[in-house]
């Protein structure tokens, strides 16, 4: 993808950022795609937007369906919790059985394929992290399926994937076929394909780490497209073209974990999970596996994977902690909890008060607003 589109393809991208309606943003993403310029350097930047602009016209179609009431269930849903984990697999693969084992909920479910008509939510807590799981209708062998492709817009917007599969059935080609299927619209799970990813802040101009790219002519790019202020992390021998590529979405970069069910018949199959996972996380789950023990695992890697820290506030007067942490990015500071809790604290802050005896020398430890926190930190700001 060349880092050199015409000025007025840029500014239709702004407009496309700054879409505030579904609507809004379908519309500028089609006049967006009427600026871009169709040659061999653009092709993946074309198939991305219409892909976009597909899942957005399907999107608008079902909720006018459901507002005139014969649109049926819809395929989406509302993310709740601190992380949204959606679930991708084929017909009979366990999902239905994990889901119930997880979050409690019960799901219809048999011996008969696509016993799941519609996504179903479920929520479980673990170690203060709060994950809506999404247990969806099972994967067909076509890649045009419409079906198929209300399931991907799912796994689009979602944090992270659980890819299910049946350890009786082909671990490897299972695998193969569901990272196809997500690559096919604009999804990958490796973390090492998106050489940039840019984080947008309300100040602080361009910052970038790692790789070996000018920051003047990085900033000047982010400029160009209306960002005057983000962290831009490189990994490898990244280009203006891989920057370009993250400031227009071309690849999602999904997080995702591999549950191999049934291992109470073969096993082997976790062992021939990773092998074909190449690095992914692999969790097997049988009859005798402890729902605990899954839940840490998920929660572990969410945390890892999604930059995710807990941080525990105090109350001044009482001195009570919460129980429930707030869940923030990895790098956030004391301002940004102020902030979370409510406007007026960061506004009349003056101090925090900072508990973690297994990170800090004093515990606590009086902070101004840029101290950086921690995961477990306890955090008393004083305004």
């Amino acid at each position: 993808m060349p880092a050199n589109l015409p000025p007025q393809a840029k500014a239709k991208w702004l407009k496309v950022m700054e879409a505030r309606t579904k609507e809004e943003k379908l519309k500028a993403l089609m006049e967006f795609l009427s600026a871009v310029p169709k040659h061999k350097g653009t092709e993946k930047l074309v198939m991305h937007v219409r892909r976009q602009i597909a899942r957005l016209r399907r999107e608008l179609e079902l909720e006018r369906a459901r507002r005139r009431g014969g649109g049926g269930p819809s395929p989406f849903v509302e993310k709740e919790g601190d992380v949204q984990l959606v679930m991708l697999g084929f017909p009979n693969s366990g999902k239905s059985t994990l889901f119930t084992m997880l979050t409690g909920v019960e799901v219809a479910r048999g011996e008969a394929p696509f016993e799941t008509h519609k996504p179903q939510p479920g929520m479980f807590m673990w170690e203060g992290l709060e994950v809506q799981l999404v247990d969806t209708p099972s994967l067909v062998y076509s890649p045009s399926s419409a079906r198929n492709s209300q399931i991907m817009a799912l796994a689009y917007n979602a944090d992270a994937l659980a890819l299910v599969v049946d350890a009786t059935q082909g671990v490897a080609s299972q695998l193969s076929l569901l990272e196809d299927m997500l690559r096919e619209k604009g999804i990958t799970i490796r973390e090492e394909e998106p050489r940039v990813v840019i984080e947008r802040r309300r100040s602080g101009g361009v910052v970038v780490m790692g790789g070996h790219l000018r920051i003047d002519e990085v900033a000047r790019l982010l400029r160009s497209y209306g960002i005057y202020h983000a962290l831009v992390k490189v990994e490898g021998p990244a280009t203006l073209d891989d920057v370009e590529a993250a400031i227009l979405g071309a690849t999602a970069y999904k997080p995702a974990l591999v549950m191999v069910t049934k291992v109470e018949q073969r096993p082997e199959a976790i062992k021939e999970a990773a092998k074909a996972a190449s690095g992914l996380e692999v969790v097997g789950v049988g009859l005798n596996t402890r729902p605990e023990e899954v839940k840490a695992r998920i929660v572990s890697y969410l945390l890892d994977r999604l930059g995710l820290i807990r941080i525990y506030t105090r109350n001044p007067k009482t001195g009570e902690v919460s129980k429930k942490p707030l869940v923030v990015r990895r790098g956030a500071r004391v301002e940004d909890v102020a902030r979370r809790i409510h406007s007026r604290l960061s506004r009349e802050f003056r101090y925090a008060l900072v508990w973690n005896e297994r990170r800090l020398k004093f515990s606590p430890m009086r902070v101004g607003r840029d101290f950086e926190l921690g995961d477990g930190d306890v955090v008393e700001i004083v305004a």
